[in-house]
This record gives structure tokens, C-alpha cells and sequence, in this order.
């Protein structure tokens, strides 16, 4: 069973290169009609409900039983937090949050720097707007298993508990993607498709059917996905495949136009050349050279 614990931890070279860097890490159970916040933190992560509190960093918060609330931003925006609910915390961004004193709850947190929560941030995959999610089992699992990793020693592990933020922040990323948008997550699946089966020339309009839509409704949603027709999606990536063959085995131009679904090595030599701007042959010897 966790014991209430936090560490602190200083920035490190190594897992600021992969994007994400755990500084802070805890846990707390607050019993109903106790005070909070614990004065127990340093200065600057320390905060009264009045005055509330501004981090330099994005700060990861579960919330695993009882209930509470969180207000953020310049309105002073208030949402209810019940048990099941992570909510992000950001740089530069005002809040402060408390349990209800008739139930207390308990927190778990991990405090992150990095570019990889900046990009996430930028791109519009997580929002300063909108910072709670619900806490999936495989995000409370990797909190367990930061938990276990920073009792035992942090500093020795702080690698793989900066490696844990950053699962972390995936999992808030891919939660709010798969609420947000539907749409994409076919494309998504219908590219998966095209890509493993690249070498069967299947009809895009099966695919559609496969994925449960009609065909002008697919044509359409993977365009505006993409960008480009599916039936040119999956000839780029058959060409891609292609060029792999080339580069890295002896295969025949021949074998590789079979092993493609092209209809004959004259098709597949055509329409690499289309593509790449080189025959067959001539890329390998290039790329060889």
C-alpha cells in the first residue's frame, strides 16, 4: 500500500532530450475535515486556497477517490472533481483545487518539463481550456508504477519516471483524441489497413465497406484527412515499400512488382518512375552507389 510521500527531483540532460522530464512526484490521501493544502512543500509548490498558486511546469493529477474541486485560469473558471478524473495543471496558468471537507480524497501527481508537453500543448492536443480527462486503467497503472519507482530510489530513476510523464501525457492525448474525433480515428484505422496490405492491391472501396461507411463518404473523409485520394495514398505507400526492396535486398524488379500486387514489372517500373522520378534499376544502383 503507498504511504504519503513527495520527492523533488533536479532537471536532467538526458530525458530532457526525449522531451519530458519528471522534477516532482507524490502522493496524499487527505482525510475528510483535515486542512489542505499539507504545509509540507517548498515555497514555490506550496499554495493557500486564497491566494492560489502559478507553476513553471505541467503538473499530472489523479484523483483516485473522494471528490473536490478545481478552479483555474483568469475567470477563475470551477470544475467538480470526483474520484476517476486526472487533471493537467500548466505553466504559467492560475488554479488552485481542493477536496470537499466532507470527504477528502486522494492525489497522486507527477510534475513534468519538456518540449514534448510544449509540442502536445501547441498542436492543440491537450488545452489549457479544457484540463480533465478520465483516468483510464492503464493511467492509473502507470501511476502505481511511477509510485514504485520514486519510493524505491527517484534519482536513480529518474530516466524511466521521465519516460512514465511522458506515457502519461500520451494516454491524456489519446483520450482526448478518440472523444474529439471520430473521423480521424477511421482515416487513422483505414491507413493501418492500406499499409499491411500493401502488397494485396485490394480495392479502397473494399476497405470503405470493411470499416463500415460508403464509399463516396470515405473518399471524402480521407481526403480531407489527408489531403490526397486513398487510391493515391495507397500507391505511395506500395512505392515506399518498394523502394525498401530495392535498397535493402537483391530482389528482382520483377519479384518486387509480384510481391506488390502490380500487374506486371512494366506497370510497377512506370509508376515508380512517376513517383520517385527514377526506373527501378536506376534508384537501386543510386542508392548503392
Amino acid at each position: 500500500m503507498t504511504q504519503n510521500y513527495f520527492v523533488y527531483m533536479p532537471e536532467n540532460r538526458v530525458s530532457a532530450a526525449w522531451g519530458c522530464t519528471a522534477i516532482s512526484i507524490g502522493y496524499t490521501e487527505i482525510a475528510p475535515h483535515s486542512n489542505y493544502p499539507p504545509s509540507r512543500h517548498p515555497d514555490d509548490h506550496h499554495f493557500s486556497w486564497s491566494r492560489g498558486r502559478i507553476l513553471q511546469a505541467y503538473q499530472i493529477v489523479l484523483i483516485s477517490s473522494g471528490r473536490g474541486k478545481l478552479e483555474f485560469g483568469s475567470g477563475r473558471r470551477q470544475l467538480t472533481i470526483n474520484a476517476g478524473t486526472i487533471f493537467l495543471l500548466f505553466p504559467g496558468v492560475w488554479h488552485r483545487f481542493a477536496p470537499d471537507v466532507q470527504s477528502g480524497w486522494t492525489e497522486h501527481w507527477i510534475e513534468c518539463r519538456g518540449n514534448a508537453f510544449d509540442f502536445a500543448l501547441d498542436s492543440g492536443l491537450v488545452s489549457t481550456e479544457r484540463p480533465n480527462y478520465s483516468a483510464s486503467p492503464e493511467a492509473a497503472g502507470t501511476f502505481a508504477a511511477i509510485h514504485g519507482f520514486a519510493q524505491q530510489d527517484p534519482l536513480a530513476n529518474q530516466l524511466v519516471l521521465s519516460t512514465l510523464g511522458l506515457q502519461l501525457l500520451a494516454l491524456l492525448c489519446k483520450s482526448d483524441g478518440m472523444a474529439a474525433d471520430a473521423s480521424a480515428r477511421l482515416i487513422d484505422r483505414a491507413r493501418m489497413i492500406l499499409m499491411e496490405r500493401c502488397g494485396s492491391n485490394q480495392p479502397v472501396q473494399d476497405v470503405a465497406a470493411e470499416l463500415g461507411v460508403s464509399y463516396p463518404y470515405f473518399r471524402k473523409l480521407f481526403r480531407q484527412q489527408t489531403g490526397m485520394s486513398a487510391k493515391t495514398y495507397q500507391m505511395t505507400v506500395r512505392i515506399k515499400r518498394a523502394r525498401d526492396f530495392l535498397v535493402n535486398t537483391d530482389k528482382s524488379v520483377k519479384e518486387i512488382a509480384g510481391l506488390l500486387g502490380f500487374h506486371s514489372a512494366f506497370h510497377f517500373s512506370s509508376q515508380f518512375k512517376e513517383i520517385v522520378g527514377l526506373a527501378p534499376s536506376e534508384f537501386r544502383s543510386r542508392s548503392r552507389g
